[in-house]
């Protein structure tokens, strides 16, 4: 989707205290060529505060940055992986009330590691058609520490970080202008992340972790299934992410020589090859594996987090394109293009 007169005008992240990966061979959470192949070194956690609180403390250096009043806000969108809370409970309006505090809409997006750019459309869809308003607050965070999640070996494709990470969307210039944002699907894959679980009653299980990685290794000893499934969904989505990824580009009226820097889901090293940086023929080094190898994967909030790195230590400046990708369950490709408008110095 092309987008036009939308501006990011403020961002903010909260990342806690990473526990090196040696660490977490030592105590026996991680195996350690699990750990060496992983290509991650450190993963973020918070132990103290949940997530909504480390979406608070994003949402309050976004907002301050971008200058706005509280009452130039048409709406907040929240976005979590995991959960937030106790059932039946709003986080939305629970990080709503501890920033803006005004009497606008608040709601969740779930649209797993996506979320943030789902979040980005609809706010500008709803920028464009909002007269009174200026600005949209975007939000991300989650927090895995839990018994229920085994953040170092639930999925073979990443260590899960907790974070939180804001964006404030606005009809003003800012530190960068949204070119276009979009996704795309392939729902004939939707089944490896249920691995033949049974949906009703929804399965719930309070007495173990999400269980991951099981599913999708149940996936590929379904009956019928041939040594070759995986590969080829593997490719599949590589080539879905590519397609995306040219779709977006093309909307926003750049091509490849253009993007300076790619901000990127934090995979383990081999699955953000496969899936991501080799589809899109991009060298590790355009991406943000070196800053993402020292946090893990920090789910819905790692592209809001590379960007934010990418522009505060000054490896983007003005005039610079930044490519963003993510994914998600489904499965899910989306990308958007951006237009860095400020030096890191105008920051704040």
């Amino acid at each position: 989707m092309k987008v036009d007169n939308i501006h990011l005008a403020g961002i903010g992240t909260y990342v806690p205290a990473t526990v090196p990966m040696a660490e977490a061979v030592r105590q026996g959470w991680v195996d350690s060529t699990a750990a060496e192949e992983s290509g991650i070194t450190a993963v973020a956690v918070e132990t103290e505060l949940p997530a909504v609180d480390m979406a608070v403390h994003a949402a309050g250096k976004a907002v301050e940055q971008s200058g706005h009043r509280p009452e130039d806000f048409a709406a907040l969108l929240h976005s979590g992986a995991y959960y937030q809370g106790p059932e039946g409970w709003s986080a939305p309006h629970y990080v709503l009330n501890r920033t803006l505090d005004r009497p606008v809409v608040a709601t969740e997006i779930r649209h797993g590691c996506l979320s943030v750019l789902t979040s980005l459309r609809l706010a500008a869809g709803l920028l464009a058609t909002t007269t009174d308003s200026e600005a949209v607050l975007i939000t991300a965070a989650d927090n895995f520490s839990t018994p229920l999640v085994d953040r170092w070996r639930d999925s073979e494709h990443a260590m899960y970080a907790d974070s939180g990470a804001a964006l404030v969307v606005s009809t003003r210039p800012g530190f960068a202008r949204l070119l276009a944002v979009g996704s795309r699907s392939e729902s004939s894959l939707e089944d490896m992340h249920r691995g033949g679980e049974r949906l009703l009653p929804p399965a719930r299980h309070a007495d173990r972790p999400m269980y991951v990685a099981p599913r999708l290794q149940a996936w590929a000893e379904r009956p019928g299934a041939r040594p070759l499934d995986m590969i080829e969904a593997v490719s599949r989505f590589g080539a879905l992410v590519a397609e995306t990824a040219e779709q977006t580009l093309a909307e926003a009226g750049v091509g490849w020589d253009d993007i300076t820097r790619v901000a990127h889901i934090g995979f383990n090293e081999d699955a953000l090859h496969a899936m991501i940086l080799d589809p899109l023929e991009t060298p590790a080094k355009v991406g943000t594996w070196e800053y993402i190898r020292t946090i893990g994967h920090a789910s819905v909030s790692d592209l809001v987090l590379g960007l934010a790195h990418l522009w505060e230590t000054g490896q983007v400046t003005e005039g610079d394109h930044v490519l963003l990708v993510g994914a998600t369950e489904g499965m899910e490709a989306g990308c958007a293009v951006v237009r860095i408008t400020a030096p890191p110095a105008a920051r704040g």
